[in-house]
């Protein structure tokens, strides 16, 4: 089962509730939290992180071999996203642009296209007591965050009962990457205009790919109905509430994890879980 956390927007508290989650469900059965947020993981951030090793993912760069290359253009006409130019007198490749498709290698009629290689990002990988954590960082200067995302899920974890996706901030290609095979998304939501905002935009991209989720409210004030107005409107669930609390902003920033520090929350998340089983269990039927 893989379920991916997700925010219209940064700061609404996702890393939060994966984190949290992932740690309670920990303590029932073994399970995998990947950080997805490749941009800027900081799950690790809340764990007992020691120096694990990482490696490296590199992409395909295509090489164009001069002597072979007859200029014809072929490669600049096949290339979706203009990050190979056929000149008077050379070819230009533009490594930030490349999504690594081998359309230009694959349709060169000479041949004089090859596999080169660019490294965009590392991998870890370790263990948390019943949580694997796998991390995706991405190379500073780089721009190919899906695709290393995309590596990222790929990456074998010792348990796997429970996949967690922590999944990128917005909608864009980051966002779509993790959660296509999802099997269920947990929808943070910040009420506020500019929260709700983007929060709808993420739940109309959900509905566009067919994948079923809930929302839970964080930094939740008792008379602000902004965000439950919305879920109303649109027939969403809203199967959890986090408070807008000091202790919890407090906590969260010295990197620990509230389930343990804060009273009440073992219980709450505890909840949250049960809920979120029997919803994607009555998903599966």
């Amino acid at each position: 089962m893989n379920i991916a956390i997700a925010s219209g927007k940064g700061g609404t508290g996702k890393t939060l509730i994966a984190t949290n989650l992932a740690f309670t469900a920990g303590k029932r059965f073994p399970v995998a939290l990947y950080d997805l947020d490749v941009e800027e993981p900081n799950d690790h951030l809340f764990f007992d992180s020691a120096d694990t090793p990482e490696h490296g993912v590199d992409k395909m760069i295509p090489d164009v071999d001069p002597q072979k290359c007859t200029l014809c253009g072929t490669c600049t006409q096949v290339c979706e996203f203009h990050a190979i130019i056929t000149l008077p007198d050379q070819v230009m490749v533009f490594p930030e642009l490349c999504h690594s498709c081998y359309s230009c290698l694959e349709m060169c009629p000479e041949g004089a296209i090859s596999s080169g290689t660019k490294t965009i990002g590392t991998i870890s990988a370790e263990k948390q007591g019943p949580v694997s954590l796998v991390t995706g960082r991405l190379k500073i200067t780089e721009f190919a965050t899906a695709a290393l995302i995309s590596e990222t899920k790929k990456e074998p974890s010792a348990s796997n009962n429970i996949t967690f996706y922590d999944a990128p901030p917005g909608s864009s290609c980051p966002f779509i990457e993790t959660v296509k095979d999802s099997d269920y998304v947990i929808l943070v939501g910040e009420p506020s205009p500019f929260g709700l905002h983007d929060m709808d935009i993420v739940a109309r991209t959900l509905r566009n790919l067919h994948t079923p989720y809930s929302v839970i409210v964080n930094k939740d004030v008792e008379g602000n109905t902004i965000i439950d107005e919305y879920c109303r409107e649109n027939n969403i669930d809203i199967i959890g509430r986090l408070p807008l609390s000091m202790n919890i902003a407090r906590e969260y920033a010295n990197g620990q994890l509230i389930v343990k520090n804060i009273q009440g929350m073992d219980t709450l998340f505890e909840q949250l879980l049960d809920t979120i089983i029997a919803k994607t269990s009555g998903e599966h039927k």
